[in-house]
């Protein structure tokens, strides 16, 4: 079987999005986190584009997909649904990774009946109940600074420790798509989601993972998360930080084909 990439720009008013697809199947769309882009996915695309069509985008403010309007979050999740729509597809599996949480659980509150699952990757997704608790992380996240390779909050602690060379590519993958506005995580934090609507509406199959050492949003939130999720359902990664998709890709590739394969079949 041949595996082609499709590039493709989406016009949604003066603002252009830029996306990517391979594969073909079911489609399973990812939406990277702050500071990421599509090449995000690089160890995930070719992995589960031989069962599914795989659709990476630069979302608004990343990338190739510069923000004229300064909508930043505030549009994300009307993009997706306005690819989708552009896309034809009717539903689809949505993979959020941190900030790419708070795009689908947006999408899923607002068009259920277009989600089949969501995989939240190390993400609460505004999602906010009355018991959770965020320890300050060991370095501030600051988009419009280049801190030193390896001192990012979004790895483990030994990360550049145990693989520099991927530490290095990883803050070279965040320095190509630095494009948000410097309040990015404030504007992202500040998105908090009705809780009788997560109940009523995020009613599909609902995978959280979460790194067990993430000191961005740590294990008890998720846990807190998983809680008003109808059918939600937790996996945590030892060894691993606020990135299992890049620290650990092989246990975070197989989480997600074995839950995939569960509840689409």
């Amino acid at each position: 079987m041949e595996y082609r990439i499709t590039q493709g720009r989406l016009a949604i008013g003066q603002f252009s999005l830029y996306y990517e697809r391979a594969g073909a199947g079911f489609p399973l769309v990812f939406l990277h986190g702050l500071g990421g882009n599509h090449l995000s996915w690089w160890q995930q695309v070719p992995y589960f584009m031989r069962s599914y069509e795989c659709i990476t985008v630069d979302q608004r403010s990343f990338g190739m997909s510069p923000d004229p309007d300064d909508l930043f979050n505030r549009a994300h999740s009307s993009d997706l649904v306005h690819l989708l729509d552009h896309l034809k597809i009717e539903r689809a599996a949505l993979i959020g990774q941190s900030m790419g949480g708070w795009t689908i659980v947006g999408c899923a509150l607002e068009h259920p009946q277009r989600v089949a699952a969501m995989v939240m990757a190390d993400t609460h997704g505004g999602i906010f109940t009355p018991d959770m608790k965020f320890p300050a992380p060991r370095s501030p996240m600051v988009m419009d600074t280049t801190p030193p390779i390896g001192s990012l909050p979004t790895y483990a602690r030994d990360y550049f420790a145990r693989r520099p060379e991927l530490a290095y590519l990883y803050d070279e993958l965040r320095i190509l798509g630095a494009r948000p506005p410097a309040d990015a995580a404030a504007r992202l934090f500040g998105t908090r989601r009705d809780l009788d609507a997560v109940k009523a509406r995020l009613k599909m199959p609902i995978l959280c993972l979460v790194g067990e050492q993430d000191e961005l949003i740590p294990p008890e939130v998720i846990r807190s998360v998983v809680k008003v999720l109808p059918m939600g359902r937790i996996a945590t990664v030892p060894d691993c930080g606020h990135s299992i998709y890049f620290e650990h890709p092989q246990v975070f590739n197989q989480l997600v084909r074995d839950f995939l394969k569960e509840v689409l079949d």
